[in-house]
C-alpha cells in the first residue's frame, strides 16, 4: 500500500554545499546521480565540511553539456568535466571511512584554499575505490558509498518533521537536515518502523534511523549557528538511539535500481 509520495528531491555533488533541487534522478549504487561525488579535503586527507566551515554553504552547483559549474552566490566559478581521465588517486578520511579522490585541478586547489583559509584540495570520488557501509550503519559486504557521510541516501518525512517543528520556539525547514528524498506521510517517525521501501522502479533497504550532528544547527541560508543548538536540542528530548544520540530521517541503500521523480508513490516492502 501506498502510504506517501516524494515531495522535494536533492543531489549534493560538492559535499557540505548547498543542494541541488531536483525533478527526478537516477539512482546508482552509491546513492542519487551524482551525490557527493565531489568534496574538499585538507592536506591530510581529512573532508572539509560545512560543521566548521560554513562558507561551503554560498556555494551551489549546476549540471549543463556534461560540465559541472561551480558558482559562488551566482556568480560562475569553474566548470569541470563530469567524467575525468584516469588519473592517480590520493588516500581520504570521512570520519572513521577511507576511501580515495582524485584530484581534479591545482587551479581550483588554490581557490579553495584562499576561500576557507587552509590548505586544501578538491577531489573527485575514485569509482574504482570500494568504500564500505561499515557494519555498524547495517552495511552489507558489498555496500558501497561516495563522499557522504555513512550511507547511500538519506529520507525525510515532512510528517516527522511538522512532529519536530510544532515542539520548537522557531520552525526550521527540511534542508537543515541535508535530505536526497522527502516523502509526504501518514504518521510521524513511522519511517522509523519500516525495513523495505519501493520507489517508482527502485527499492531500497532502510539501514538506521540517522543521528545528527552539528550541521542541523546550521541555518542553510544564513550560516548562522542556532544558539540553542536546536534542533538537536529538542530532538534530544524525546529522539535518541541506543547511544544517546538525536535522530531523525532514515538512512537507506539502494537494491533496485532505476529512477525516482517528484510524485513517485512510496511503498512499503517490509
Amino acid at each position: 500500500m501506498a502510504l506517501s509520495t516524494i515531495t522535494h528531491l536533492y543531489t549534493y555533488p560538492i559535499k557540505s554545499t548547498i543542494g541541488q533541487s531536483l525533478q527526478e534522478s537516477a539512482v546508482l549504487e552509491r546513492g542519487l546521480a551524482y551525490d557527493r561525488q565531489w568534496g574538499v579535503f585538507d592536506q591530510d586527507g581529512v573532508a572539509v565540511t560545512g560543521r566548521k566551515f560554513q562558507d561551503l554553504l554560498r556555494l551551489e552547483t549546476r549540471f549543463s553539456d556534461g560540465q559541472l559549474a561551480i558558482y559562488l552566490e551566482n556568480e560562475s566559478l569553474f566548470s569541470i568535466p563530469i567524467t575525468l581521465p584516469n588519473k592517480d588517486s590520493v588516500p581520504v578520511q570521512i570520519f572513521s571511512g577511507r576511501t580515495a579522490g582524485i584530484p581534479v585541478s591545482q587551479e581550483i586547489d588554490a581557490w579553495f584554499s584562499n576561500f576557507l583559509g587552509i590548505s586544501c584540495r578538491f577531489l573527485h570520488i575514485n569509482p574504482e575505490v570500494h568504500r564500505a557501509v561499515l557494519p555498524k550503519h547495517a552495511g552489507q559486504e558489498n555496500d558501497t558509498v561516495n563522499f557522504a557521510d555513512q550511507c547511500p541516501v538519506l529520507l525525510l518525512s515532512e510528517v516527522s518533521l511538522a512532529d519536530l517543528n510544532s515542539k520548537m520556539d522557531q520552525a526550521i525547514s527540511h534542508q537543515n537536515f541535508r535530505p536526497n528524498i522527502v516523502i509526504s506521510g501518514q504518521a510521524a517517525f513511522e519511517e522509523d518502523q519500516w525495513r523495505r521501501i519501493k520507489i517508482g522502479s527502485c527499492e531500497f533497504d532502510i539501514n538506521q534511523s540517522c543521528e545528527r550532528c552539528v550541521f542541523t544547527t546550521i541555518d542553510p541560508n544564513s550560516r548562522e549557528k542556532h544558539p540553542q543548538q536546536e534542533p538537536l536540542r529538542t530532538l534530544a528530548t524525546y529522539r535518541k538511539n541506543a547511544r544517546g544520540g538525536a535522530i531523525f530521517g532514515v538512512h537507506m541503500t539502494p537494491r533496485v535500481l532505476g529512477k525516482i521523480n517528484i510524485g513517485d508513490e512510496v511503498i512499503v516492502l517490509a
